[in-house]
């Protein structure tokens, strides 16, 4: 008789994890079935669209196409020419812009124009403009708020909560568990592949104190969402929506990734898929400082907040110019008491990045399949604006 249940048991198991491992309503069946991350994982999710602006922006048009034969360090050892780096390394769009002037514009890789690309962690920077702009409405108090009391279940899950402020959330520093591997027990898999994500956060204790240490977690700007869920009463892609992506003049059509139809959380961490020139139109509002051809859509209280940094946002083990502040890396060097802030980056699985050189008014997108054959794109794109400083001063861009 134990023997008969015990098959039986194992017969029910099995069906279940069989079952579990091709339904990609399940967590496990998602993991199994659609593996690695890649940028078609847009047609996976389900998504909240947005429709492309009635009156869009246009970039002006002055191609330079020397850029093409431009020498860039592909790695410490060699030089190739700038169009032969990104023909080698996966790349899927290349822009660079100055003072509003598209002056180089490539597409890879059977991709084009009207391609899309998903931004991956370029999603967390972009939530740091949505949260921005629901403080400055006053929906949010302040980021010095306790997260407790926008979600104050959260305290059930562990008692160290109640010392976690939303500024924690955003500078990386929350102290949330986050096993930082790819192993189906892990968190990274566990952040992207959930569907649902609230009910995930809910289950997550605090591995260390608030505001201690740096610790990238793709968790944090899920809770961000939860917040934003609560004081706007919309998906955070609707607020996203209303109050940016209608407001900017995208060209084109875009959405972002929810967890699953039935929880219909956005997906803050990863899932913004939208055209490169559209990406480059963020990094046109934060030369700006939240500023879009007359309308002030984001405070420039919350753009000064965002990239005003101190040794306490340094992260030494990464580099000796480099910080993280509100969702944004930052390269500045230190002059005496005050900070020269070099670029300020939104970056993302695969080579995703939107790179803002405030001194030169420059942007640079670059976007991919693959991010191979370069050891460092942040090298790659100073290379570029040195190059085009200058040439204009001698007026050839």
């Amino acid at each position: 008789m134990k023997k008969t249940l015990f098959i039986l048991f194992f017969f029910i198991g099995a069906i279940s994890i069989f079952y579990s491992s091709y339904n990609t309503k399940t967590y496990i069946g998602r993991f199994v079935k659609w593996r690695a991350s890649d940028t078609e994982d847009f047609k996976k999710f389900p998504k909240y669209e947005f429709e492309a602006s009635s009156k869009p922006f246009y970039f002006v048009k002055n191609i330079n196409n020397n850029l093409n034969n431009l020498k860039v360090n592909k790695s410490k050892k060699k030089q190739s020419e700038l169009i032969d780096v990104l023909e080698n390394s996966g790349t899927t769009a290349f822009l660079v812009i100055k003072n509003d002037t598209l002056i180089y514009e490539k597409y890879l890789n059977n991709y084009k124009r009207n391609s899309i690309n998903t931004s991956f962690s370029v999603a967390k920077s972009i939530t740091s403009l949505i949260t921005g702009i629901a403080i400055d409405e006053h929906l949010i108090k302040s980021v010095n708020d306790p997260v407790i009391n926008y979600i104050p279940d959260l305290i059930k899950t562990d008692s160290a909560y109640k010392k976690l402020h939303i500024s924690n959330l955003m500078d990386m520093r929350s102290g949330i568990q986050f096993k930082d591997h790819d192993s189906p027990w892990g968190d990274k898999p566990k952040a992207y592949y959930s569907p649902n994500l609230r009910d995930r956060i809910m289950e997550l204790p605090l591995e260390f104190e608030p505001g201690i240490r740096f610790k990238y977690n793709s968790y944090n700007p899920i809770l961000i969402g939860m917040i934003l869920e609560k004081v706007t009463n919309l998906p955070p892609a609707k607020y996203f929506e209303k109050k940016l992506w209608n407001e900017l003049g995208m060209e084109y059509s875009g959405s972002w990734s929810m967890d699953s139809k039935k929880s219909g959380m956005t997906k803050m961490e990863s899932g913004l898929n939208i055209r490169a020139i559209d990406f480059a139109k963020f990094g046109r509002l934060i030369l700006n400082k939240g500023n879009c051809d007359g309308s002030q859509l984001i405070s420039e209280d919350w753009m000064n907040y965002s990239f005003n940094i101190s040794e306490n946002y340094k992260l030494t083990e990464f580099g000796d110019d480099l910080y993280y502040r509100n969702f944004w890396w930052i390269y500045a060097n230190k002059k005496e008491s005050d900070y020269e802030i070099n670029s300020i980056a939104g970056t993302g699985h695969l080579g995703q990045y939107l790179y803002i050189f405030p001194k030169e008014k420059i942007i640079i997108v670059r976007m991919g399949k693959k991010d191979k054959n370069v050891d460092s794109w942040k090298t790659i794109f100073q290379e570029i604006v040195n190059q085009i400083k200058n040439n204009y001063a001698h007026r050839n861009i």
